[in-house]
């Protein structure tokens, strides 16, 4: 699958899930300076061209309404909310009662603007294909609208948000492809089995411990644990997956952190807390895991990050913190 929308360029976006709730995360490069999109942004006679019919008070605190246009919806949707950070032309926040929370940040870049836009929402997961189709599609009518063009509302069909529609989900199995693979790698370690944790391998796949140790391809892997586990009595992982995203055509990376439940404990060990990094790629239509690697999560002089990341991952414990996004 590739990362690139094959029309126009574009970056394909990505979903995780925080908190409960899906955050939803698109990037684009625009031809324009931020002053020009901030306008776009926050301009009503503006915004009715690649958005909505809106009404917006510029500042934080302010109210807002964003009336969509979408021809043929018996019930056009109506979103109200606060604006909850107004910083032109950098930053753009709207809180939502229909979205959830919208953030638009633009970073001036030398030929226009980097736009990060997220919505942090709660949707069913169900629906995350079809709301990252809807924003990506948004995104693509604002950098029209940047260029002078206005959607026709009244001719509007769903036609391209379709395409979208089946590119993301076509995305996302592949995101829950290997994320399916970090919890087969964690859930071979919990079980210790090492010819379990080693099955999701490729053949030349390589594990690195905590301390530092590699284990090269997937019999060697499997060998090496199963003597850990025969000689040691070793602790169970419980994880959060922090990010998941395809990097290029058959290539993955996903990101986590995790911690450490020793034998005959309730508690997590804050001093082995690890961030865990899996980079898979697909063969022959099979996602399977290249590299694992675990790092200590010391963050040196920066002791309120290791109590966060303590106080998250003995939240996770809590809920059984299954390892997914």
């Amino acid at each position: 699958m590739t990362t690139h929308d094959p029309d126009t360029g574009a970056p394909y976006g990505a979903a995780a899930r925080r908190d409960g709730r899906a955050l939803l995360r698109l990037e684009r490069r625009l031809r324009h300076p931020p002053e020009r999109v901030w306008r776009a942004l926050t301009d009503p006679a503006e915004l009715s061209a690649w958005l909505a019919d809106a009404e917006l008070e510029p500042a934080v605190c302010g109210g807002f309404e964003l009336r969509w246009l979408n021809a043929g919806d018996a019930e056009p949707a109506v979103a109200r909310g606060t604006v909850t950070a107004f910083d032109p032309p950098r930053l753009l926040e709207l809180d939502s009662d229909l979205h959830g929370v919208l953030r638009w940040e633009l970073t001036p870049v030398p030929d226009g603007t980097h736009l990060v836009f997220t919505s942090h929402v709660e949707v069913p997961e169900e629906f995350v294909t079809r709301a990252l189709a809807g924003w990506h599609l948004h995104l693509d009518y604002l950098d029209d609208a940047l260029g002078g063009a206005r959607v026709d509302w009244a001719t509007w069909t769903t036609d391209r948000w379709r395409v979208h529609h089946d590119r993301y989900a076509a995305l996302l199995g592949d995101l829950d492809a290997v994320r399916d693979l970090y919890r087969r790698v964690l859930d071979g370690w919990n079980a210790r089995d090492g010819r379990a944790f080693a099955d999701p391998f490729h053949d030349d796949g390589e594990a690195v411990g905590f301390d530092g140790t590699v284990h090269p391809g997937r019999e060697r892997i499997a060998e090496q644990l199963d003597r850990i586990f025969a000689g040691h009595a070793t602790a169970r992982y419980v994880a959060v997956v922090r990010d998941v995203r395809v990097v290029g055509p058959g290539a993955a990376v996903l990101r986590a952190v995790a911690g450490m439940v020793p034998p005959g404990s309730a508690d997590i060990d804050p001093a082995v807390n690890c961030v865990q990094t899996l980079t898979a790629s697909k063969l022959m239509g099979r996602w399977r895991v290249a590299l694992f690697q675990n790092t200590p999560a010391a963050y040196h002089g920066r002791p309120e990050e290791a109590a966060a990341l303590t106080a998250e991952l003995r939240a996770a414990l809590r809920g059984e913190g299954a390892p997914g996004a």
